[in-house]
């Protein structure tokens, strides 16, 4: 007969498993249905709370059709000759019921309210 405490064990770190895999929400690389002024303004405002400030400015691309987007470095003020500012490169995802911008070089990911998207085609995900 086996030890009754190993079986109890085994059972409870295969239920932890089990439920792990069943909970964890996966985000898979999105695009936004819209890219309209309203969609656009509700994207920036999400980024200027994530970045800590205002002026957002975002990189070419249209986001009806590209999983990322750029929010660039502010404008120089009058006396600024060059800035060691840098673009900043955020990935749009969702889980399939919400839609996030994860900051690219800190993993940290911010709801998009009000911004509808849908998860990109296979081959547009994998170029990331």
């Amino acid at each position: 007969m086996k030890n009754p405490i190993k079986l109890i064990l085994s059972a409870i770190a295969t239920l932890n498993l089990v439920t792990a895999c069943t909970t964890a929400q996966t985000s898979e690389p999105a695009t936004l249905t819209r890219s309209d002024d309203t969609t656009l303004s509700r994207v920036k405002s999400v980024l200027a709370e994530a970045m800590g400030r205002n002026d957002i400015r975002l990189g070419a691309g249209d986001l009806t059709e590209e999983t990322s987007l750029t929010v660039l470095p502010p404008s120089l003020g009058p006396l600024e000759t060059s800035s060691p500012s840098i673009p900043i490169p955020f990935d749009i995802v969702t889980d399939g019921r919400h839609c996030f911008v994860v900051r690219r070089e800190t993993g940290e990911k911010y709801r998009l309210s009000d911004v509808n998207c849908v998860a990109a085609p296979r081959a547009q995900a994998s170029a990331i």
